[in-house]
């Protein structure tokens, strides 16, 4: 399309309203809040014009600007009358929402949790309460919104395919992914808006699940025998070569995806390089042993402590556990020691808590994801037995036991961390720089890392106490509540009442306000990987994100447009590990070279290929994700 055809389309955007609705505007495109791309107009006029029929899939590559794109979207659907606007997105990023569409849409939205929802207005949910109860019987029981917005849609909602049964019917006793039902219910009617970067994670699967969101007739690609009949290759994470055209061609009805490679050339400021730096680091003798061990024994053909529905969870979150730190396998292992001392006394266990366990073994509260998503084979462990013993043999349990304090007392017993002295290395190397450029962020899957990485930081570094931010899912500590109380006194003095946040909500606001302002290193758990605006605009020195374990939504490719400085990005890897990630970086190389075709319709990451390495680390030092700029 012509620059001015693009030019026109926009201004035509702004000039559809009703007569004589002064609030009825697009008031971010009549203030010159913000300035569109080419790529955002078109997937603007793409979205409404998918409306009235169901509604679409965003899909540009990470920092293309998609919380744009849905603003736009929101703001000209209220100029045309609509009423009613429901947004569903993770808890950590209520407050990242409610500012950016009032500074830069003028719009003023609310939290479910804080407001009728049976009134006019654009509310703002996380998908947690949206799942939970509570608010599922209050979002159920409201009138029809005249549109649903879901953000970073491939987590959770992905997994709506796993409630159809073996005949492509839809299954609503269906234990599986509940809180995509519980939206799917809440949705109804409505036209959604899906805003994801990554729209496959495992399979084609979800790919075929997020389309039902948008296509209600569910003809567009079939029902799901049909679909992995013709589409999907055998392995289920791979389209078939012959119909990747045809898949292509159906998904361009209901997804726009932009990537960066054909943005590049129309953005006034492209994207800033990257630098990578590798930090091997050595795992000690004892450090390889224990690691060995504990994972001869998650592979034990009986475990007591592992039982039934749990067991493969529990294996795939050990092992990430192990990845993370030996504090954090520790800190598992005493809490599966404590199971087995609760079966010698004969007092019942909890299943669900040691699920939880073994899914996340950080668990975050209300923010961890359905943790049925993760039900995955583990390559190498031996299947799950039915063993569900009445009555366990005691001598067994107590041989057991005594495996698992002996796992405990070695963790304890070990003088230091080589993969997090490696990771002090690189805080140092950081902390060298000039004052404008020694900011650092590090990411970590693990709580207990997260504090153990705190500590360290302060022992072994000049950092202060006020230099470390910590921020995750639960933000309760005393570090927590001053920056909460600075924040208040600082920023929410400033904003009249009915815009003021949830204590929840302002806590999150607080921390990222008190890096913002004050501290050198924020420490993140996976609460601050879910797009969090970390880019602040008086503020832009090349922040280094450190991955202390590799995150899903951590990914190397997650630069943002209008970033003006280049950013450093850090790796540490095992020796013993590099040869199993070269060959898996191979083997991805060689789908991307297959999926090229449909990658540039729907999604990049069919066929893609996780490295479970147990204890490699990759620090990824990337830039703040923030706010993408405005331009007058």
């Amino acid at each position: 399309m012509h620059p001015i055809h693009r030019r026109y389309h926009a201004e035509d955007l702004v000039r559809l309203r009703r007569a004589g609705e002064r609030w009825r505007q697009v008031a971010s495109q009549r203030r010159g809040r913000v300035d569109p791309n080419p790529h955002q107009i078109d997937a603007v006029m793409f979205a409404l014009k998918r409306m009235p029929q169901g509604g679409c899939i965003l899909a540009d590559e990470v920092g293309l600007g998609k919380t744009i794109e849905a603003g736009l979207v929101i703001a000209q659907l209220l100029a045309e009358g609509a009423e009613r606007v429901l947004v569903v997105l993770p808890h950590p990023l209520l407050g990242q929402w409610q500012n950016e569409l009032f500074t830069l849409f003028g719009i003023e939205a609310v939290e479910v949790a804080s407001a009728s929802v049976d009134l006019a207005g654009v509310f703002l949910v996380g998908r947690e309460h949206a799942g939970s109860d509570r608010g599922f019987e209050r979002l159920r029981n409201a009138p029809p919104f005249d549109l649903c917005l879901i953000d970073e849609a491939h987590e959770v909602f992905a997994g709506i395919h796993r409630r159809f049964d073996k005949d492509g019917l839809y299954d609503p006793e269906s234990p599986h992914a509940r809180t995509a039902h519980r939206v799917r219910e809440i949705i109804g009617a409505s036209p959604v808006l899906l805003l994801t970067a990554t729209p496959i994670q495992n399979s084609l699967s979800e790919l075929w699940g997020l389309v039902q969101y948008v296509d209600p007739s569910g003809t567009l690609l079939g029902d799901k025998p049909t679909f992995e009949k013709v589409f999907c290759a055998r392995d289920g994470r791979t389209v078939v070569v012959e119909q990747a055209e045809e898949l292509k061609r159906r998904l361009n009805t209901v997804v726009q995806r932009t990537l960066r490679r054909q943005a590049q050339e129309f953005l006034d400021k492209p994207f800033v390089g990257r630098r990578a730096q590798l930090f091997e680091y050595t795992m000690s003798a004892a450090e390889r042993a224990l690691y060995d061990d504990v994972t001869d024994y998650l592979l034990r053909p009986r475990l007591y402590a592992f039982q039934g529905r749990s067991r493969q969870l529990l294996l795939l979150g050990f092992h990430r556990r192990m990845a993370s730190s030996t504090a954090a396998l520790a800190a598992s292992l005493e809490r599966v020691a404590g199971r087995l001392r609760d079966m010698l006394d004969g007092e019942p266990t909890d299943d669900d808590a040691l699920v939880h366990e073994g899914a996340y073994a950080l668990h975050e509260g209300a923010f961890a994801r359905d943790l049925e998503e993760e039900n995955e084979p583990v390559p190498g462990a031996t299947p799950d037995t039915p063993d569900t013993d009445d009555d366990p043999d005691p001598e067994a349990v107590r041989d057991e036991l005594a495996s698992v304090e002996d796992f405990i007392a070695r963790a304890h017993a070990l003088p230091h961390d080589s993969k997090a002295a490696s990771l002090v290395k690189a805080v140092r190397l950081v902390l060298d720089r000039p004052t404008d450029r020694r900011r650092m962020v590090i990411f970590t899957e693990s709580l207990t890392t997260q504090d153990y990485l705190r500590e360290l930081l302060l022992d072994q570094t000049e950092l202060g106490d006020e230099d470390i931010t910590l921020f995750r899912g639960t933000n309760d500590s005393p570090r927590a509540t001053q920056a909460l109380a600075r924040w208040r006194e600082e920023v929410g003095a400033t904003l009249p009442p009915d815009r003021r946040p949830s204590p929840g909500v302002a806590a999150r606001l607080a921390l990222v306000h008190e890096f913002e302002s004050r501290s050198t290193v924020m420490i993140a758990s996976e609460a601050g990987a879910k797009g969090l605006n970390l880019q602040f605009p008086a503020l832009e020195p090349p922040a280094h994100r450190a991955a202390h374990r590799p995150l899903p939504s951590l990914r190397a490719e997650a630069r943002r447009h209008g970033r003006q400085l280049s950013r450093h990005r850090q790796r540490g890897a095992a020796p013993h590990l590099r040869d199993t990630e070269h060959e898996a970086r191979s083997v991805r190389q060689g789908l991307r070279r297959v999926r090229r075709g449909v990658a540039d319709a729907s999604i990049r990451r069919l066929g893609r290929t996780r490295i479970r390495a147990g204890n490699g680390f990759r620090e990824s030092t990337a830039p703040h994700l923030g706010p993408r700029p405005l331009r007058g």
